[in-house]
């Protein structure tokens, strides 16, 4: 879409299959989302929050004609296989239907996605009580709380993690404190798929699914591996991955989220994110060190 950043797409490595292949919001709906975010970027910090508050309504959009279009925004339920399960991820990949109906719903968003941006900002930018409060964006703030931890950061993706409020545009899907624990994990461990050839990623990519149906072994950490541990840590504290189900209630827009994350009440859930971040992090960096004093 005009605006290649590396950085972004290798944070994304962890969205694939609906957030570390748990079935929550597909791929394509929360990627897309960052995507929307990044072309209308310039706008959106000139606007300032109502430019933020305009843009997650815009991702709003985009998860509800995605539903509407493909039945639904959950990978699990859109491909109708459940990857933590072997007998799932061997209907994905053996069966020619799951991953062409993929591709397909791919074409699909980026037609809806190449449009909105062409687009822009619409003129009238939302006035809702709350849009220049400072408030807490969900994701940002565990990717801040993860940078002053660790030192573990970009910007850039701290800046446009806002799309995530709500569970991806206020749409109840995958916690937006989860998906920021993800994508940081993700900084170290992702996939830099511009820069290495397609063949090369083909091996992570079994690895990382395999991982996903047991509990690696001690070794070299990779992405879906720390991802379900991330995964599997957030939920003993929030039980859930769906932002609807977490907080128990859907939002109507932006006034209403805008009242509600102003309360303060995602406290507990982001701050477990972060530690479930953070501890990932720091087992990241012990097996790298690890791995150096067994090189040398």
């Amino acid at each position: 879409m005009g605006k290649p950043e590396n950085i972004l797409l290798k944070a994304a490595t962890g969205l694939e299959g609906g957030l570390v292949a748990s079935g929550s919001t597909c791929g394509v709906v929360s990627g897309g989302s960052l995507g929307l975010a990044l072309a209308l970027d310039e706008a959106v910090t000139a606007a300032g929050g109502r430019g933020e508050a305009a843009l997650i309504n815009m991702a709003g959009d985009y998860a509800r004609w995605f539903a509407g279009t493909y039945g639904s925004t959950a990978c699990k339920g859109r491909v109708g296989v459940d990857f933590r399960t072997l007998s799932g991820q061997v209907r994905y990949f053996v069966g020619p239907d799951k991953i062409a109906k993929c591709m397909s719903h791919i074409a699909g968003a980026f037609g809806w996605l190449d449009k909105a941006i062409s687009g822009g900002l619409p003129k009238d930018l939302p006035k809702a009580w709350g849009a220049d409060e400072p408030g807490i964006h969900c994701a940002r703030a565990v990717l801040s709380g993860v940078r002053q931890r660790t030192g573990v950061s970009d910007p850039l993706l701290e800046r446009l993690s806002y799309v995530y409020d709500g569970g991806v545009g206020l749409s109840g899907g995958a916690c937006g404190a989860l998906v920021g624990a993800v994508l940081s994990i993700n900084l170290i461990l992702g996939m830099d798929l511009r820069n290495v050839p397609y063949l090369k990623t083909l091996k992570p990519f079994l690895v990382g699914h395999k991982n996903v149906l047991t509990s690696p072994k001690p070794g070299k950490p990779e992405p879906f591996g720390v991802g379900k541990a991330v995964i599997d840590r957030f939920h003993e504290t929030a039980g859930h991955t769906p932002c609807s189900i977490i907080t128990g209630r859907s939002f109507s827009g932006w006034e209403d989220f805008a009242s509600y994350r102003i309360s303060g009440k995602c406290g507990d859930i982001i701050n477990s994110a972060t530690d479930a971040a953070c501890a990932a992090i720091g087992a990241i960096t012990a097996a790298g060190k690890a791995g150096f004093a067994e090189a040398s």
